[in-house]
């Protein structure tokens, strides 16, 4: 099998985060075998797409697979495997005078990442998108059938994957028309425009050049709204080299030369910073219009040569919002949108503007159409996704569309204007069995159609699961206090009704009741799943303590209390961590006891079952850590409740219900790990740990 990693993942612009399995196969076969032992998969490149396309719960990675690299110089055509990153493929082809036909910002993405997106560049108005000069494709299936596709050959299984998202198969090899070059120098000439009007007029004057794109100033506003820098340029003839270059016409780019070593706090990407940084940028252009000689590394892809760029936009992450919209209503809806996120404060560090040619009709996801696109970065913060939503309906309303490969966030109800061939998409991954494909993206918008509505979070709601406890209804009665709507869960269930309305009537908060039976292990995973909205904080409090003389009598019994206080927990907890595991944050709080802390007579059925329930929060703890969710372990000495009435206790060891309550709200709050109820008990359980197995087997404990 292929080595595989489990952790925390996200892609360029640090949002979202998940949690979720990353395979590394190194064939074909072990492609299909992960395929076959796991549904919804996830096929990944180099994480530089910026949203969630590449994101999901079981990923496979390209970039462990054979490069199959073969360059045709005859014929100008490469053949690869998809795997290999454009910036390994530049550094081969470059000095044999040929030069990738579409190029996106960054050269540190997978070429089959690059056809999944069907990428554009500079030269989509002349020269169409990558997949323009795809001659052909080698697709697993979700079926394991790995399929040879193109124009003519399985032409709705080319088309889906040009475009596709991953949805339709995992490219594995890619054959690719490529460009000659004779050096490897661009002739570039930049053209100062004073507003939104000249930058269009320029725009249309100049759309027979081969390359071209636009800086644009977002904090510029009045006369000045829409300032910016045009950008055009053509590949340089070796005559045109000085005679400084003219040794090396085909030198290829250099390696990284700088990083952002750490994030950047979150105040330094202000509308003020940018503002400035747009001012110096706008005014290192001297003149209105210069023409020079820059490297294609450079002038394609400049972030390139900082590493970890991404950090410059601080923890919380950022969005790469990119839309189109037809050309008789680009001038309108880029004005108005630049206005709304000046008035909003969402400044864009970088605003590129391009023009496109005609889109390619037959893949029915491929986002370039005729018209003029707009990409920003705009960092997460709160009231963003508020501005952005009036974004999409005027986007949508203009008859555009967003980038699916930069998206994190669009919800999707109107994916089907955007995209109108997303029914034949459909029927194409049906057809090819590639419904074993899928993603944080796929699931989201639902583009492939197969998603019921997934009940929403409420981040602040708490399932208490055996709330007929006494320990359990007074922790609800603290949260209710603190206005955490509530969902109480047991078996009696009359009682509980009882209870929430009593809830709901004192604290003012919603509160409801619904039957839960923690030994009806195989219906757990249907109860969490009907919760709706879904919990953000899950108490498992239920427990039966077992008199221990009948238990060793009827073996049933102690069975019983394995059941109830371990393989019952553990079931409903598991379905709660992977909800809140994929979610990235809420609270797991689960009461053992400090009879696991060591294995006595008079009641080891109990203890062990308690014992292995405190192990198993240990490693969910350990397990969670990473994803944000918080685990916290409660362990009540005696208390006085309906379970233990009638017992002698002892009184500086025992508490009351009320008290334990509010010790594990505290707990909650400050995120604790492990709590002793009382706090004494921790110290006593510490002695008892302590006594040799000789001296302890012969005390009557």
């Amino acid at each position: 099998m292929p080595t595989a990693e489990r952790r925390r993942w996200s892609n360029w612009g640090n949002f979202p985060w998940i949690t979720g399995r990353l395979a590394y196969p190194t064939s074909d076969a072990e492609v299909g075998e992960q395929l076959a032992a796991t549904s919804g998969c996830t096929p990944r490149g180099n994480g530089r797409s910026y949203g969630d396309a590449s994101l999901g719960r079981h990923m496979i990675s390209g970039l462990s697979l054979p490069d199959h690299f073969h360059l045709d110089t005859e014929a100008g055509m490469l053949t690869c495997g998809a795997g290999m990153l454009l910036d390994a493929i530049l550094l081969r082809i470059v000095p044999k005078g040929f030069f990738l036909p579409v190029t996106p910002g960054t050269r540190l993405v997978s070429i089959g990442g690059a056809v999944a997106a069907d990428v554009h560049g500079k030269n989509h108005h002349v020269d169409g998108s990558l997949c323009a000069f795809v001659e052909e494709l080698e697709v697993m299936t979700g079926d394991g059938r790995v399929l040879r596709c193109s124009r003519l050959v399985e032409p709705e299984l080319f088309w889906s994957t040009c475009g596709g998202m991953g949805l339709s198969g995992m490219v594995l090899r890619v054959r690719l028309r490529l460009k000659r070059i004779a050096t490897a120098y661009i002739r570039q000439r930049s053209i100062k425009c004073r507003d939104l009007g000249e930058l269009f007029a320029r725009f249309e004057e100049h759309k027979g050049a081969t390359y071209s794109v636009a800086w644009v100033d977002l904090t510029a506003s009045g006369r000045s709204a829409g300032r910016s820098i045009l950008l055009l340029g053509e590949h340089a003839a070796l005559d045109e080299l000085p005679q400084r270059l003219d040794h090396h016409p085909l030198r290829t780019h250099g390696p990284q030369r700088i990083g952002v070593p750490f994030f950047f706090p979150s105040w330094v990407l202000r509308p003020w910073s940018v503002r400035i940084f747009n001012l110096l940028y706008n005014a290192r252009m001297r003149g209105r219009d210069r023409t020079g000689l820059v490297h294609y590394g450079p002038y394609f892809h400049p972030l390139d040569a900082v590493g970890d760029w991404n950090r410059i936009y601080g923890r919380n992450g950022f969005i790469q919002y990119q839309f189109v919209v037809p050309l008789k209503d680009g001038r309108t809806v880029m004005s108005t949108v630049l206005t709304e996120l000046r008035k909003h404060g969402l400044i864009s560090f970088l605003t590129v503007l391009k023009r496109f040619g005609p889109g390619e009709p037959r893949a029915p996801l491929s986002f370039p159409m005729e018209g003029y696109t707009l990409s920003l970065d705009i960092p997460v913060r709160p009231g963003m996704e508020a501005v952005l939503e009036r974004i999409d309906a005027l986007v949508v309303a203009a008859g555009g569309r967003i980038y699916l490969a930069k998206d994190a966030r669009c919800p999707g109800r109107d994916l089907g204007r955007m995209y109108p061939e997303l029914p034949r998409f459909r029927k194409t991954v049906i057809r090819y069995g590639s419904h074993n494909f899928t993603s944080h993206l796929a699931e989201r918008m639902d583009i492939l159609g197969t998603s019921a509505r997934a009940p929403g979070p409420d981040p602040r709601r708490v399932l208490v699961l055996g709330a007929g406890s006494d320990a359990a209804t007074a922790l609800a009665r603290v949260f209710a206090a603190h206005g955490h709507p509530l969902v109480l869960a047991g078996r009696d269930l009359p009682a509980l009704e009882a209870l929430a309305s009593r809830i709901t009537e004192e604290h003012e908060v919603d509160c409801h009741a619904v039957a839960f039976d923690a030994e009806a292990v195989k219906d757990h995973a249907a109860f969490y799943a009907a919760q709706d909205p879904r919990p953000g904080i899950v108490v498992c409090a239920f427990g039966w303590l077992p008199d221990q003389g009948l238990a060793e009598e009827r073996p049933e019994m102690g069975l019983r209390a394995i059941t109830v206080n371990y393989t019952g927990a553990v079931s409903i907890l598991e379905e709660a961590a992977r909800d809140l595991e994929q979610r990235g944050a809420g609270c797991i709080i689960a009461f053992s006891s400090v009879a696991g802390d060591r294995g006595r007579a008079s009641n080891y059925f109990y203890g062990s079952a308690k014992a292995g329930l405190t192990a198993y929060l240990s490693g969910l703890r350990n397990r969670l850590f990473a994803s944000g969710v918080h685990v916290l372990t409660v362990k009540p000495g005696f208390m006085r409740t309906r379970m233990t009435a009638g017992m002698p206790l002892p009184g500086l060891l025992t508490a009351d219900p009320d008290r334990v309550a509010r010790q594990v709200y505290t707990a909650y709050r400050r995120k604790r790990n492990v709590i002793y109820t009382l706090g004494r008990w921790r110290w006593l359980m510490c002695v008892i740990r302590l006594i040799p197995e000789g001296l302890f087997k012969r005390l009557h404990l």
